[in-house]
């Protein structure tokens, strides 16, 4: 009962965590074979092995990483909601948040916090090793082993390449410090670290390159985690996957997640070009119908074209399911 009654809350804590909106950078993400990619995941490095040497290509990569696939500011800065959209609050990018009541649905004495993850020492990652931000962002450990709840999607980030997170370290790093004390999660359940609970996408063995990489991005910008339905015991309704149907509630109102597999209920009839060009507007190609803020095409839409693309070829490889 316990771990059902954790479940119920993580999801309806997602739905309030994912309202929050960052900004964007360009840079590259590289296009990775599956084997590169299978790799990545599940691996644990040592403090001795895992170093993140600063590189112009890999803080250029980072701040791509950070601020447009993974969106990691979405939680780990605090915002507000003006006029139909998210704003971040200036001099703040990185500092963390302590959620605010009302805002996530909460079991009693409960609080959400995502982390201080600019470099100062006392309040953020600054004393922090490499390796051990490494383990927080793969593998759900914090500094001195502490579990994380599982609202960081560290299941998803599992599937980042060595070179890529610490592209991702090397961008953290160089954030402006800020000074921004904060308590740590607290929940009526024990936290820990499960890998398990959510599978990885489908992917064919003989899937093409920009499938491979589609399939990465999609990891990364955790598609599935508002475009599948999850069911009564926490777990993801895999026969649904990615058919979309997650309700929303904030100050945007209520919405609903679009069913994004190629079935004529979903994206079925939509052309590469609609695909990009709704993702770069944030609003559907041909209606003129906005998206809700909930989606992030405020992070999308400063992606490279060919990422879209490659987002798209792959969502197209997706069993189809008919969910209106």
């Amino acid at each position: 009962m316990e771990k059902n009654r954790r479940s119920s809350f993580r999801n309806r804590i997602s739905a309030g965590m994912l309202l929050l909106l960052a900004a964007a950078c360009m840079a590259v993400v590289p296009r990775l074979s599956g084997h590169a990619i299978h790799r990545a995941a599940g691996k644990r490095s040592t403090a001795a092995a895992f170093t993140a040497k600063p590189t112009p290509a890999r803080l250029a990569r980072g701040r791509y990483l950070v601020e447009t696939v993974a969106s990691c500011f979405d939680c780990h800065s605090p915002h507000e909601y003006v006029n139909g959209q998210w704003f971040g609050k200036p001099g703040m990018k990185g500092a963390g948040q302590v959620f605010p009541p009302g805002f996530v649905q909460l079991p009693p004495g409960a609080e959400i916090v995502a982390s201080n993850i600019t470099p100062d020492r006392q309040t953020g990652i600054g004393s922090w090793t490499d390796a051990q931000i490494e383990q927080a962002i793969r593998h759900g450990i914090g500094k001195g082993g502490r579990p994380l709840f599982d609202m960081m999607p560290y299941s998803g980030y599992r599937y980042l390449t060595t070179e890529d997170v610490k592209s991702i370290i090397v961008y953290l790093r160089s954030l402006p410090p800020v000074h921004n004390a904060l308590p740590r999660t607290k929940m009526p359940f024990p936290i820990h670290v499960n890998m398990n609970s959510t599978p990885p996408l489908p992917l064919a063995k003989n899937a093409p390159g920009d499938v491979r990489h589609g399939w990465y991005l999609v990891h990364m910008a955790g598609c599935a985690d508002c475009h599948t339905q999850i069911m009564p015991g926490g777990v993801r309704r895999e026969s649904m996957l990615l058919a979309g149907g997650m309700d929303f509630h904030g100050p945007f109102g209520n919405a609903v997640s679009l069913n994004i597999t190629p079935s004529a209920s979903g994206i079925g009839s939509w052309t590469e070009a609609m695909f990009v060009r709704t993702l770069q507007t944030g609003r559907v190609k041909g209606t003129g119908r906005k998206l809700s803020p909930i989606m992030p095409y405020a992070s999308f839409m400063h992606m490279k074209p060919s990422d879209l693309r490659a987002i798209y070829s792959y969502l197209r490889t997706v069993p189809p399911v008919s969910h209106k």
